[in-house]
């Protein structure tokens, strides 16, 4: 081998020797701050710029962290969170909240004022979450102004449960809104801005069926209600105002071009009659028209939005109107696998009875992911570590769950459920009170079990296990197995000192009280089908303290996982996470 080919593998093997934990410390920090992904350059420029003598070493240090970050994005989100533990990756000391970890805005003049527009036509979900989770956070990082804006131009959707769902659930997130109101508390107001269009002969009244509209803006032909005068126009308007028009016979339609390429552009429709008791009107603003009048009425600077949304009508509304248009931000949206966000589909599901209701545990509302024990502060951190994108994404449940054990596992007592349980008979067992504590490491004080010969272990654990072998009842004493029946095991006491190469075991007594533990899977398959295996259970029983606890409260079931408490009454409990 010539001498700069052996010079050049010492140097890989010295930047992999000196660097390697390095970069992986980096590739899996930059990996749970991009949704389970790590960057190759960001995690070279990181290293570059806290010791730029790397630079002599460039080849072989691209070589090294391409390896390693391939390695790192191999893993689980689960494994990545492991790694992190294992290599003392402080991932919540070191992020600092002031800069939010998202990129700062654009245009930010005097005043920064942002918007939540959730629709009342469905409970709130994990992407309304996140979305006022940031829209919330810029607001607090420039002392700006965020509004509670409810767009309920669907009036016949609108539902006060809705809206109680929205309210709820941004405060459960510790969102905290300025002003609140509804769009339709501005009717007067919209309605003038469209009179205003009509008069400058920009906008008229469609008697047309809505086939026909159809119709006409596929093939691109204008209709003969685009050449009523401007008179005319404002009559109809005044006349479909009044309820003077049922659904479908009247439409107010901006006069563009039927010729565009852009289909948002031929004379779309701005206002359409609804027959509703939710409010004294008969004529309702669509989505684009009332959302460019209120931004105005707010006076919203800065628009973060998934971008489902088009933004040329509006934007082509807003240079009708003169308004100044504010600065318009778009992520992709927040996607679950195996989860269905659309409220069209929910809906269907509901109607369907494959489930329930909009609190279903398998669904993405907050008030599904309160009753799985999810806490606001992981959805927070979330919504950090995964920052925004323009590229779509599915998430993993797992980034989500796994962050959220991490806010659990230090405030959450432990105690003792045995699935699938078998008797155990321990001879020459002591019969005592053993104080157990709730916590290995947290002082949340102990509970008292009172043991004697006769205990309930997991058969999975002893099923494998021989004659002569021990067992380490947890935190109490070891046992040598004698006999092995079928409806029970025969052990006798040994030793309350803990070897070390026994198995470990978690045990309930007598006095143990049955209980249902859910498990939550994807309510969707991947080819977008209904799981029907979506929910399972497992039956087993917990020690008595459990009788202790409220609806709500969490629990640690040693060797099992996380749980909440679901249902009190039936002893129904939800599995959160290992």
């Amino acid at each position: 081998m010539p001498n700069g080919s052996l010079e050049t593998g010492r140097v890989y093997r010295r930047c992999l020797m000196v660097n390697e934990i390095e970069i992986e410390k980096i590739a899996v920090k930059n990996a749970l701050e991009h949704g389970g992904k790590a960057e190759g350059k960001a995690v070279l420029s990181k290293l570059i710029g806290s010791d730029r003598t790397l630079l002599n070493e460039l080849d072989a240090l691209k070589r090294s962290v391409e390896e390693i970050v391939d390695k790192v994005n191999s893993m689980s989100i689960d494994l990545q969170m492991k790694r992190a533990d294992e290599l003392n990756i402080n991932l919540a000391g070191e992020r600092r909240e002031e800069t939010l970890d998202l990129r700062p805005l654009p245009n930010v003049g005097d005043k920064v004022v942002l918007r939540l527009p959730p629709e009342p036509s469905g409970y709130m979900h994990l992407g309304h979450a996140i979305s006022g989770m940031i829209n919330y956070l810029y607001k607090e990082r420039y002392n700006g102004m965020l509004w509670l804006r409810f767009e309920d131009t669907n009036p016949n959707l609108v539902k006060q449960e809705f809206i109680d769902s929205f309210e709820s659930g941004y405060e459960w997130l510790g969102i905290r809104w300025d002003q609140k109101k509804f769009v339709s508390d501005d009717m007067d107001v919209i309605y003038s801005y469209a009179e205003k269009l009509i008069k400058e002969g920009v906008a008229y009244v469609c008697t047309c069926d809505q086939g026909k509209i159809k119709d006409d803006r596929f093939k691109g032909l204008e209709c003969r209600c685009r050449s009523r005068s401007i008179e005319e126009n404002i009559s109809l308007f005044n006349s479909a105002k009044e309820g003077g028009f049922k659904p479908g016979e009247a439409t107010v339609r901006l006069k563009i071009d039927m010729k565009s390429r852009d289909f948002a552009l031929r004379d779309p429709s701005i206002f359409r009659v609804i027959e509703t008791g939710y409010k004294p009107y008969h004529l309702w603003p669509l989505y684009d028209f009332a959302n460019v009048v209120e931004d105005y009425i707010c006076g919203v600077t800065h628009v973060l939005r998934s971008n489902e949304f088009k933004t040329t009508l509006q934007d082509y509304i807003r240079k009708l109107l003169k308004f100044e248009p504010p600065q318009v931000i778009q992520f992709s949206r927040y996607n679950f696998e195996g989860t269905p966000f659309s409220k069209r589909k929910i809906r269907a599901l509901i109607k369907e009875g494959k489930i329930d209701s909009w609190e279903d545990i398998r669904l993405p509302t907050i008030s599904a992911v309160r009753r799985r024990g999810i806490q606001p502060e992981a959805i927070k951190d979330f919504t950090l570590r995964s920052r925004y994108s323009t590229s779509s994404h599915n998430y993993s449940w797992d980034l989500l769950l796994t962050l959220n054990r991490r806010i659990l596992d230090p405030k959450t007592k432990r105690m003792f459920f045995v699935p699938s349980p078998i008797a155990l008979d321990v001879e020459g067992a002591e019969e005592k009170d053993v104080h157990l504590r709730f916590h290995p490491s947290e002082d949340l004080g102990y509970r008292v079990l009172h043991v004697k010969e006769k205990f309930y272990v997991p058969f999975d654990d002893v099923n494998d296990m021989k004659e002569g072998e021990r067992l380490r009842l947890k935190e109490l004493y070891t046992v040598k197995i004698k006999n092995k029946l079928k409806e029970k095991v025969i052990a006798e006491f040994t030793s309350y000192e803990h070897r070390g190469d026994e198995k470990i075991v978690q045990w309930v007594t007598d006095d143990s009280v049955p209980i249902t533990i859910l498990f939550v899977g994807n309510l969707l398959n991947e080819d977008a089908s209904f799981n029907s295996q979506s929910i399972r259970t497992v039956e087993g029983l917990a020690e008595a303290s459990v009788n202790s606890l409220e609806q709500g409260d969490i629990i640690q079931f040693e060797r099992f996982g996380f749980c909440i408490l679901d249902k009190k009454e039936e002893r129904k409990f939800i599995f959160i996470s290992r």
